[in-house]
């Protein structure tokens, strides 16, 4: 199996990768050490959300919390791509080799840093869904390893284009609205269209802030949706694309047509 690292470190302490030794089931919590919350800052999307195009570098940060009615001993965790962090075929390269943990009482905050490079690290196989392993050691030799604590989105980055004509128009006549719907492609370091989505088409009054739906079309095989309205009246248009599991969320600048 192709094996990918543009991840994770290994563990650092000889009391956490005594938790990975052979024989060591894949999940385990001996005692009452509690894994909390599981937060990336810097992703660029919703949520823990980490989007990338084709060619800027994106640096995140991320945080997982820990605590034990002793402290925390030690903790750390890998970020992978695959069903099971045995069967990893990419994972992602922290900047520091084991995280920093800061305590606080009972608690600790463990932090790791990531600069993630699409045009060295990433294959469209890569986007999706990818999971936590933690390994995490208390005081008193409570301890839990898991393969998944929790999971995060990898996702492409998706663009997002809207005309609507002709410009101007007459009251009762016919406009089209054209969009085009692309996304990152990693393996070539490009963007191309995304084919059979969603593309919602919607609309805004003069004078309001806020956009009306009238449904959705889907995208051709280039990536392009067409839709016809009939014109009633001064109005900006655009297309909106919902996130999938593998591509962002993006909404087409509004297009204003003057109907006359």
């Amino acid at each position: 199996m192709r094996r990918t690292t543009i991840g994770s470190a290994l563990l650092g302490s000889v009391a956490l990768a005594a938790l990975l030794t052979p024989g060591a089931r894949a999940d385990e919590v001996v005692g009452n050490l509690d894994l909390g919350s599981f937060r990336i800052t810097g992703g660029g999307g919703s949520g823990n959300d980490v989007v990338l195009g084709t060619t800027d570098p994106r640096t995140i940060t991320v945080k997982l919390t820990a605590s034990d009615n002793s402290g925390i001993k030690s903790a750390d965790f890998t970020l992978y791509h695959g069903s099971s962090l045995a069967k990893a075929d990419a994972k992602l390269k922290a900047k520091e080799a084991t995280a920093a943990c800061t305590a606080s009482g009972t608690t600790s905050v463990c932090t790791k840093h990531y600069t993630i490079d699409p045009r060295a690290s990433l294959k469209n196989f890569m986007a999706g869904t990818w999971k936590v392993a933690v390994q995490a050691q208390a005081n008193d030799g409570d301890y839990v390893t898991t393969d998944a604590h929790t999971a995060f989105f990898l996702k492409r980055y998706a663009k997002l284009t809207a005309n609507a004509s002709p410009e101007p128009v007459a009251k009762g006549g016919t406009l089209t609205i054209t969009g085009k719907l692309s996304r990152a492609n990693w393996d070539t370091h490009d963007y191309r269209g995304y084919t059979g989505q969603r593309a919602y088409l919607e609309f805004r009054r003069p004078g309001t802030d806020y956009y009306e739906s009238l449904g959705y079309t889907t995208t051709n095989s280039t990536g392009v949706a067409t839709a016809k309205q009939t014109a009633t009246a001064d109005r900006y248009w655009r297309y909106e694309f919902r996130p999938t599991m593998t591509t962002s969320a993006v909404k087409a600048p509004g297009d204003f047509v003057d109907v006359r």
